[in-house]
């Protein structure tokens, strides 16, 4: 007698499921194809310095400042201090950009270059390095920037103050409020930091002719 053979098929799944499963598996597909070509098409970030300007007038005598002088400290508003360059929009909007950035924190570019702008306007010797160890009777001076930035139209306004502390004084000697701006093109962040870099070699002129001493 013969053995009939029987073979024994599995369920598969539904075919609504399946159309499911492929469908799921393509638009996952879809969705990471997109995602590098986003990525692949994503223009890079710009990054930007401010530079010191030579000076515009003689360094000053020797005898016309005997003590030494440190760039102490320099303040920024909150709002400035980040890694996009941001400028006031109408309406008092913030525009921040997405691919112009500093390449290092504002506040303390700004006080490098001020450094480097008073050491070609002061007597050699009489600047301290920010990081340098300060002799004895080394006069601090502390910068206070309440705008550094520029406007829609490409207006940009330095504002502040700037303090002269001598050794052992918790209290400034003198205190020189300034102000100062100059338009820029709006759209080329590299001609603002530019004209920027120039409004700090300003800034620095009024800052030697502030510590000089008879």
């Amino acid at each position: 007698m013969d053995r009939v053979r029987r073979s024994t098929t599995l369920p598969g799944p539904p075919r609504g499921a399946l159309y499911v499963l492929l469908a799921g598996s393509l638009i996952a597909g879809l969705a990471g194809l997109a995602s590098l070509a986003g990525c692949a098409s994503s223009p890079p970030a710009r990054f930007y310095s401010l530079t010191a300007v030579p000076s515009e007038t003689p360094a000053q005598p020797a005898s016309s400042w005997p003590v030494a002088v440190r760039v102490a400290a320099v303040h920024i508003p909150p709002v400035l201090d980040r890694e996009e360059i941001v400028r006031r929009g109408p309406a008092n909007a913030l525009e921040i950009s997405g691919l112009d950035r500093w390449g290092t924190p504002l506040d303390e570019m700004v006080q490098q270059v001020l450094t480097e702008d008073l050491l070609e306007r002061l007597p050699s010797g009489r600047v301290v390095l920010p990081s340098s160890p300060a002799p004895a009777g080394t006069d601090e001076i502390v910068v206070d920037l309440l705008q550094f930035q520029s406007d829609e139209t490409g207006t940009i306004v330095l504002q502040g103050s700037w303090s002269l502390l001598e050794p052992a004084s918790s209290v400034p000697s003198q205190v020189r409020e300034v102000r100062d701006s100059e338009t820029a093109q709006p759209s080329d962040y590299g001609n603002q930091a530019a004209v920027m870099s120039g409004m700090l070699g300003r800034l620095a002129d009024d800052i030697a002719r502030g510590v000089a001493r008879p």
